[in-house]
This record gives structure tokens, sequence and C-alpha cells, in this order.
């Protein structure tokens, strides 16, 4: 059988934060399709030397940053656009499979504009306006016109796949047009045994990767702290890969907070498998509230491979809320009202989900149908 070619583009190493790890699973699962990983950044990775396009458009001395990127959000002529999409056109393929973040989302739609012998499938795994610029300084004032690219893109692109319901319905809403839900995946053999350690006197709680906002962090630590002193046992929150260094921790709650460096999810797994329960934070303020929507945590499906139950810090209509609710792999502080927190300690310190639980969430969120959507995507003519 003749292989179906599809070159895939990234505005970022192929091994690079949580999109880089949902795109892995599902390459490394798409046996029927030859797929070329082409990408742009800092400089070629190992393993991925050849889809190496060459820096980045974006990031860099901030006017330079911030005239090319209002004028390729606004439609304006770019040569470096240009040269990505002679780039791109010149690869022999079938079809095209275009990440939106960062520059993907303007090449997406120059993809589609000119050319249409080769399908181009997008996939978005944060939105442009709702988070790219909410989350960031620089780009934040930029978020009008990236909301019409981005409706652009939906109304232009002839598919695409979205990371959770709640941007499938938020994007409906802007275009029209109902995109697919893709996630990671995972096999039945990621999910660990899930047993409940024994941490005798001491309670550990885990989290990996960066946080939000880090008063909500030390809220979080307090509440742990006075909750398990009402039990008599210690408790430390350990943090692996986060940007904080203990300096910048209350002094107070600098004993219930222990920061490790970044390890490679095979490594950190079985050591999150070891805590009581871990901690995933997603952001309260009303500036990120779209984001909360519509993104998706990437470290659950790390927590869920480590089979321990889940302490969900955010908004109550977010889909880090949506995702605890439906699975009941763990429970859920929206407010800051210390009660319901303790509530949900009370109620995270009683959960023991069974393996099968974890499996069952598994197939729901990071299963076969994620292979089915991409395979379907990918193979459209």
């Amino acid at each position: 059988m003749i292989k179906r070619k599809i070159c895939l583009f990234t505005a970022h190493s192929p091994k690079v934060g949580g999109g880089g790890a949902i795109l892995r699973s599902l390459v490394a699962n798409l046996p029927d399709i030859d797929i070329l990983w082409t990408y742009i950044g800092n400089g070629p990775v190992e393993g991925y030397e050849e889809g190496y396009l060459g820096q980045a458009l974006m990031g860099g001395p901030m006017l330079k940053d911030l005239l090319q990127t209002r004028q390729m959000l606004n439609g304006g002529k770019i040569a470096f656009i240009d040269n990505i999409i002679k780039k791109l056109l010149a690869i022999d393929c079938d079809g095209y499979w275009i990440v939106s973040h960062n520059e993907g989302l303007r090449i997406a739609v120059e993809l589609s504009t000119h050319q249409t012998e080769r399908p181009v499938h997008m996939t978005v795994h944060d939105d442009w306006a709702g988070a790219l610029c909410a989350r960031s300084v620089r780009y934040r004032f930029m978020a009008g016109a990236a909301q019409k690219l981005t409706v652009t893109a939906l109304k232009t692109i002839p598919s695409f796949d979205l990371i959770s319901a709640g941007m499938r319905d938020h994007y409906r809403k802007l275009s029209a047009r109902r995109g697919e839900v893709c996630h990671r995946y995972l096999p039945e053999s990621a999910i660990l045994s899930g047993d409940k350690p024994d941490n005798k006197n001491e309670v550990l709680v885990g989290h990996i990767g960066s946080i939000y906002d880090k008063k909500d962090l030390f809220n979080f630590i307090s509440l742990l702290k006075e909750f398990y002193q009402q039990e008599n046992k210690k408790v430390t929150l350990q943090m692996w890969g986060c940007h904080l260094k203990l300096s910048d921790v209350p002094q107070p709650l600098r004993h219930n907070i222990k920061f490790y460096d970044t390890l490679s999810e095979d490594k950190v797994v079985p050591e999150l498998a070891k805590c009581d329960f871990v901690y995933c934070m997603y952001p309260l303020g009303k500036a990120l509230h779209t984001f909360s929507k519509t993104s998706l945590p990437t470290k659950l499906s790390s927590y869920l491979q480590a089979a321990r139950p889940i302490f969900g810090h955010g908004p109550a209509d977010s889909t880090l809320a949506e995702f605890l609710d439906t699975t009941k792999l763990g429970g859920m502080w929206s407010v800051r009202d210390k009660q319901q927190g303790f509530k949900a300690l009370e109620m995270i310190s009683a959960l023991n989900p069974d393996h099968q639980q974890w499996q069952d969430a598994r197939r729901l969120y990071f299963g076969e149908k994620n292979l089915q959507v991409m395979n379907k995507a990918l193979n459209t003519k």
C-alpha cells in the first residue's frame, strides 16, 4: 500500500511543550501515513533535522517583533511568510497539517489560498486571541487582529481539529463551522497500576510544569498546610519544572514546597505516582477566561498515567473542571473560599479510583478515537 504523504508544520520544535507531546503521540501512532515534520525555531533538533526550515519570525527584539507580528496578523505581505510558503509548496506531499500556534495560523491561511490541490488541515491547541494574546504582555493589544485572522482561517481551511469541546463550541459561534476534537493519544499500557502510596505522616502532592498565578499557588499551599495540620501531618508540594524559585515563596510556606528540575515524562510519571495526589491549576482571572474555557492542560495526560487523584484549581466552567466532573478522578476548587477548598481536599483524600476508572478516562479523552480523527482528516483528498 502506498502511504499518503503529509507535511506537518509547527512554529515550535517537535520536542517542546504540551503541543509537541500531543503531536508526537499522534504521529507515532499513524503508521499508514508518511509524515514529514517541518518546523521553525532556534535551530534543528535531534531526530528532526530534515524538517528544520529556519528561524522563527516571532520573538526577538521587541519593536521589530511587534511590527512584524501585527503585520502578519493583519494579513500584510511579509517576506518571511512568503519564504516559508515557498518551502512548504516545494515539499513532495499529498496534503498539509498545520498547527495554528504563532506563525502557523497565517501559514495555514496562505497555504489554503495559494493552492487547492493538496488539502490543508489545521490543528488548534490554543486560541490565538484568548490564549496567546491574553497571556502575553507583548501581544496583548493584537487580540482583535488575531481573532479576525482566526475566523478567516476557520472559514477558509478545509478541515480543523480542536483541543476541547469548549473550543469547538467557541469556534462554532465564531465561524458557523464545527471542528473535531482531538487530544493526545495514550495506549492502555501507559497507565500505571494506581496503587495508593503510603507516605506515613507526610502528604505528598505532585505538580509538573509552570503555573499561571503565584498568588493562587500560595493560596493553595496555605490551604494544604492548614487542612493537614488538623491531622498532624506535614504536607509537601513537589514541583517539577516550575519557573519559580524558593525565594519567590512566602517564608511561612517554604517548608511546604520543593522545586525540582524538569524531567522527561517517562521519569517524572513514576515520581508523580508516589504522591498522594497531584495539583492542576488553570487561570481564575477574567483576562484568561477564554483560555481556561477552550484549552486543556496537557499535564492531565501525564497525571492520568501516574494514576493519582487530581486536585483542580480554576474556574468552574473551565475545561479542567469539565474533565474532573466527567471522569470523577478528582475535585475542583473554583472559588477562594477556604471551606470549599477543605471540602475538595476531604474528597481527594478519600478518593482511590481503581485501574478500570483510569482506563475509562484514558479511552474517553486520550484513547483511539483521537487517532481515528486524525486518520480521517489527513486521508481526505
